[in-house]
């Protein structure tokens, strides 16, 4: 097992297709059994999806003593992630912290330079991926779980079976390709996973929680991290993105993207003081970091 001891995964989580139950399961059984690490995984939904299907499949292939899960029950209809993170982000106690998307794996040599990188006090903030082509590998696995049979055939699906057994994301080689964006083929930037010092995620305010659902909520992350004068590193390798359904919060039609793309275009062009007041002014900065 590998020593990533001071290091946090947060995962926020909804379960609204079969495709994120099953990558919910094998991330965080990849997670637990190939790391010494602390994870975190807050759902927030109408009931619990993790705890009655997930749970008991990822008691059964992985230790679970570093796994803290947390349900929220919520019946909107949208998904605030960001407001989850800055949630789990207070509930971590170690110096590192990952914003860890569920549907993300990545090569074992990325995890472990992004801590070499941040334990170094080189960076403050470091993406585990390339930036542009080929920075995203889209890994299609054909699986379905309709029902509790589906679920229990799971894990003896093939590449399934055989990532869980060995924990080797290279596996995954088998079943990815790469999709055509129109900056180019297999295009990443700035979501998925960022590896960072908690201190300094504090330090410069959080997720914005008003940003719902769906994007660009990275973008301006990425852009404010730049304006504070954070030092922000990158890992010279490519992400695996588990595929899945796409649901309105997942996808740009989801009905917060006018106003969250309103509330990009209005922060791009603050200055770095007048950003700075923009912060303090918001409630959920007040309260989480009084």
């Amino acid at each position: 097992m590998i020593d990533l001891k001071n290091v946090t995964f947060i995962i926020p989580l909804r379960i609204d297709s079969d495709d994120r139950l099953r990558n919910i399961i094998l991330s965080t059984v990849f997670l637990l059994n190939k790391f010494d690490c602390k994870v975190i995984i807050k759902e927030s939904d109408e009931s619990s999806g993790f705890e009655p299907w997930a749970l008991p499949l990822i008691k059964s292939v992985a230790s679970t003593k570093n796994l803290t899960y947390v349900f929220e029950e919520n019946n909107e209809d949208h998904f605030h992630r960001t407001r989850l993170l800055n949630e789990m982000v207070l509930m971590a106690k170690t110096d590192i912290v990952v914003n860890y998307d569920s549907d993300i794996i990545l090569p074992i040599s990325s995890y472990v330079k992004a801590k070499e990188l941040l334990d170094s006090g080189e960076f403050d903030v470091v993406y585990p991926y390339k930036f542009g082509e080929k920075g995203e590998r889209k890994v299609t696995l054909n699986t379905k779980v309709e029902d509790e049979d589906d679920l229990k055939r799971l894990l003896n699906t093939p590449v399934v079976k055989e990532f869980v057994e060995t924990t080797d994301p290279e596996i995954l080689d088998r079943s990815f390709g790469y999709a055509q964006n129109v900056n180019g083929l297999g295009w990443a930037e700035y979501g998925m996973v960022q590896f960072f010092n908690r201190q300094v995620y504090l330090d410069g305010y959080l997720e914005n929680e008003n940003f719902i659902a769906y994007a660009p909520e990275d973008v301006e992350r990425h852009h404010r991290w730049n304006l504070l004068g954070y030092n922000i590193g990158r890992v010279n390798n490519h992400a695996y993105h588990l595929e899945h359904k796409r649901t309105q919060n997942s996808w740009f039609n989801n009905p917060f993207m006018q106003k969250n793309n309103e509330l990009w275009e209005y922060l791009k062009n603050l200055s770095k003081e007048e950003v700075i007041e923009y912060y303090k002014k918001q409630e959920y900065v007040k309260e989480k970091l009084k």
